[in-house]
């Protein structure tokens, strides 16, 4: 006899859904673990009551909120109810698309025996030649893939269930932008049983709508349950103690991770913390990255800069001959743009200039290309994942290849480079690394002032730092000293 899921998701989940594991590779049946378990709960509770599922959940690292959220809902479609509409409306279209993939390799993978109809209809196809729209016929069910910049796609669907993902970076973190958005996608969501509504976001500072309503949460004045995910309830952040180490490392511990050990935090999580502090500058540079409580990680998201005075570069009159770089950040809005130049020289970065901006980004690439190719030099076009300025800064990277000029590549063949929250992280521990060993320079005494005005949260906003940030990534990916004739042209 088919066994029934109806009632029993971890069942379900376990016997048909499969993973691919981050540590291995691997796929692997899809067992939720202890923090998924808790946002399970907040779940099921609700349904349980025959109240609409609704949440807000603020992020950690790593540990597979997402995940969860959207297998939960491939549950509400594949085995509770036909005709089961959902959207999922994420910061960029590659995360939409991730979540694509992830849905497909769940359909691809799902148990014959739970197919009813042909193999065709257990999978992703494109519904009525609508772009953004998928449906799993099977099903009679269809899956909207939005981003924030473009909402309006699914104004009119008949919807019972929202994923809104990185809420906190829609509208570039501006609230009444979020808000907009937010309501044109779950404004279609009715309040009925098992229909969800799921915001979900790492933080990122708080003038913006998601720490709103965030707060408005944990008031008990909003619908959604707010829910916040610690680093340490993340079993991958924890270590062994060693009998021989046990009374050196706590006696190495401080006020804050002694707070931590009273608070109940293991003792093997709080050695994690205290050997991973030591790759950040300061601990709350450590705490926007790993929070401990909502308040951290929204007060630290925006607020704290990594640049301390003794991290800002050495200043030279000039630079010495070298491998000339051109990074050129080609935002839509001009101040976010940047064409900041440098030289590469025997493992020493040297920011020597920045070039005319222009009003268009066409004017731009001219201005880019004329100093590039005088000098011989490489060119290095990068953006953070917005719809808009990401799609400004491929266009101008496909088109200077066009006019050869030679363009930096990343290890994946990419020709932009994503300017995404971890990898500003790991730039700015570079920055770190290549300040003690005395390789960062600069000549124009101005940008100190917007080392010590950069934000984890609104980077955007000092896009010259951004592109100092960029070229000493460059240059550590190259064997320096190095020249153009070493470099692979782009074809």
């Amino acid at each position: 006899m088919e066994k029934d899921y109806s009632e029993d998701f971890l069942s379900w989940a376990e016997d048909c859904v499969k993973i691919v594991d981050k540590l291995s590779g691997a796929s692997v049946p899809f067992v939720p673990n202890a923090p998924q378990r808790r946002v399970l709960d907040v779940m099921e509770r609700q349904r349980r009551a025959g109240r609409p599922i609704r949440l807000i959940m603020l992020k950690a690292r790593q540990w597979g909120g997402s995940t969860l959220i959207q297998v939960y809902m491939a549950w509400m479609q594949l085995v509770r109810h036909t005709g089961w509409n959902s959207v999922i409306c994420a910061h960029v279209k590659d995360a939409s698309a991730g979540i694509r993939g992830m849905y497909s390799r769940l359909l691809r993978e799902y148990p014959d025996e739970l197919k009813t109809g042909s193999s065709k209809g257990w999978t992703l196809t494109p519904y009525e030649k609508t772009q953004g729209v998928v449906e799993i016929a099977a099903r009679d069910c269809r899956i909207a893939l939005a981003t924030a910049g473009a909402p309006n796609s699914v104004r009119s669907s008949n919807l019972a269930m929202a994923h809104l993902s990185e809420v906190a970076f829609w509208g570039d973190g501006e609230a009444d932008a979020a808000e907009e958005i937010v309501r044109t996608v779950s404004g279609t969501v009715g309040r009925t049983a098992d229909s969800l509504i799921v915001m979900e976001s790492t933080a990122n500072g708080k003038d913006n709508y998601f720490y709103r309503e965030w707060k408005r949460a944990e008031a008990g004045e909003s619908d959604k349950e707010p829910v916040f995910v610690p680093w340490y309830e993340i079993e991958m952040y924890s270590r062994e103690i060693t009998p021989d180490e046990r009374e050196k490392l706590f006696a190495s511990f401080d006020e804050y991770e002694r707070e931590l050990i009273a608070r109940g935090v293991s003792a093997e999580s709080v050695a994690w913390y205290h050997d991973k502090r030591r790759e950040y500058p300061t601990h709350t540079a450590m705490m926007a990255e790993f929070p401990s409580t909502p308040e951290e990680a929204f007060s630290t998201s925006a607020s704290d800069t990594p640049f301390r005075e003794e991290d800002l570069p050495e200043l030279t009159d000039r630079a010495e001959e070298g491998l000339p770089l051109l990074v050129v950040l080609p935002a839509a809005s001009l101040d976010r743009r940047a064409m900041e130049t440098f030289v590469i020289n025997d493992g020493i970065v040297t920011a020597t200039g920045s070039l005319p901006l222009g009003n268009t980004v066409s004017e731009m690439l001219g201005e880019a290309r004329k100093w590039g190719i005088d000098r011989d030099a490489i060119m290095c076009v990068a953006a953070p994942p917005d719809s808009a300025d990401y799609g400004h800064a491929v266009w101008l990277a496909e088109k200077a290849i066009e006019k050869d000029v030679e363009l930096f590549r990343s290890d994946d063949e990419e020709i932009v480079i994503t300017l995404d929250n971890g990898c500003i992280s790991r730039m700015i521990d570079l920055h770190h690394e290549r300040m003690d060993e005395g390789r960062v320079r600069d000549t124009d005494p101005d940008a100190r002032e917007d080392y010590l005005l950069f934000r984890y949260g609104a980077p955007q906003h000092t896009p010259r730092i951004l592109a100092r940030l960029v070229a000493l990534t460059v240059a550590d990916s190259l064997d320096v000293p190095i020249d153009c004739s070493d470099l692979l042209p782009i074809a």
